[in-house]
């Protein structure tokens, strides 16, 4: 059974956290209307009722899935793999062996002393660089507390945000891009990232190329096409949730997981605040509730002091209220006032208002005023097929000409087969 780098002292460490866990949420919790409830009925957690957790991410993962499916989104696979000075081990002829390019190893290097001629070992540490006769062009500012899985997988999420900061990726409406990943060790405990992204297809080739150049083979892999985005990535998912709905059976895996605090699972911030999904306890499907959250039809307020959730309504009523705690026979009635909460719509930036002015359409957006133009992707049927139509090849751009019109074939506004934006035309 593979230990993924944990020693035994930190895996007899994990469990002795796990157990204790698990023992206080079952034996605390509050008493509502009399009866005792522990907290451990509240939670979706991945040792704490399993079950309703696993059922939770699939839920999600569907959701986003139907979501870029009603938007027409292609998906593209991506593997994240941090360089070979994050890997504690190696693979040599199908067995592990210490790779002697791990930055986070004990001792870094071995010098020679200049009296002496004795050999002897210099720590990975700062502490070094106080020492007179070591090259002073050497890098020992990295030390072993650097390179954990935990900050490996914080890499990984630069990694990843290196993709999404540029330019065109930046460039695709947010509405039209989403994504869930998870992360996952290697054997020797080092985590790799799996991503599975939903973009409007004429941007596929475009975020490949750029995944490509900025992380070429092997610290990046990219797949297009997958017949099944949802099972695909899940496969990786459910893997490391096999031994949770029996506590006894633990393994190294989730162990894994849990000493050094990394999540399995992450989506983007596309469907509404999971916060609120779980207040209302299945009184709505993520994508109900995304829509009506959105539309305004849904609205949450929120503590002006703690930031938390007072209450959830809807133009017929209250659907979440804050309940009123029963400790040492005192009830605190929550005092919700419109002093004491504010509303919190789904997105936080300022939304474009649309102006004419002389018969013109603009846009206020960010204290600016700008002429209305609608891009190819944004239009409707008839806009965009009068647009292709006006579109002359002899003064336009001949790959924008090729963009419009896989953007109509897509749509079933013509026929014909879709042409790749690399073809140069003669």
């Amino acid at each position: 059974m593979f230990t993924y780098g944990l020693s035994k002292f930190q895996i007899e460490q994990a469990k002795a956290k796990l157990y204790k866990n698990i023992d206080f949420m079952k034996k605390n919790g509050i008493e509502l209307d009399g009866c005792f409830v522990p907290y451990a009925d509240f939670l979706a957690n991945s040792y704490i009722n399993p079950d309703r957790y696993i059922a939770e991410l699939q839920h999600r993962a569907w959701s986003m899935f139907e979501y870029a499916k009603s938007r027409r989104l292609s998906n593209i696979f991506i593997t994240l793999t941090l360089p070979s000075h994050w890997h504690k081990l190696k693979t040599y002829k199908d067995r592990l062996i210490k790779n002697k390019r791990f930055a986070g190893r004990k001792y870094i290097t071995t010098i020679k002393h200049p009296k002496t001629k004795k050999k002897f070992q210099i720590l990975n540490a700062n502490v070094i660089n106080k020492i007179p006769y070591i090259d002073p062009d050497l890098d020992f500012s990295q030390t072993i507390e650097k390179y954990t899985p935990r900050n490996a997988s914080k890499e990984l999420s630069k990694m990843f945000k290196r993709i999404m900061d540029h330019n065109k990726f930046k460039a695709i409406p947010r509405d039209n891009r989403c994504y869930f990943r998870v992360t996952e060790p290697h054997k020797d405990g080092t985590p790799h990232l799996h991503i599975s992204l939903f973009i409007p297809d004429y941007a596929v080739y475009s975020i490949v190329d750029i995944v490509k150049r900025f992380f070429p083979d092997p610290l990046g892999k990219v797949e297009v096409n997958i017949n099944k985005p949802v099972s695909y990535l899940m496969k990786y998912v459910l893997k490391t949730l096999d031994d949770l709905r029996d506590d006894k059976s633990i393994t190294n895996l989730s162990l894994w997981y849990l000493y050094h605090g990394i999540s399995r699972f992450y989506t983007s911030h596309t469907l509404a605040p999971l916060e609120v999904y779980r207040k209302l306890n299945g009184k709505y499907d993520l994508l109900g509730l995304t829509e009506d959250y959105q539309s305004g039809f849904l609205r949450v307020y929120l503590d002006k002091t703690t930031k938390k959730i007072k209450k959830i309504e809807n133009d017929f009523g209250t659907l979440y209220n804050e309940k009123p705690i029963n400790y040492l026979s005192k009830i605190f009635e929550p005092e919700i006032t419109a002093d004491s909460v504010r509303f919190e719509p789904l997105r936080k930036e300022s939304k474009p208002i649309d102006v004419i002015i002389d018969d013109e359409e603009y846009v206020f957006f960010n204290n600016r005023i700008s002429k209305k133009e609608k891009k190819p992707a944004q239009m409707n049927y008839f806009e965009l097929y009068s647009y292709f139509n006006d579109l002359d090849l002899e003064t336009c751009n001949y790959q924008h000409y090729l963009y419009v019109r896989n953007l109509c074939i897509d749509r079933g506004i013509i026929d014909g087969e879709k042409t790749s934006l690399n073809e140069i035309y003669i």
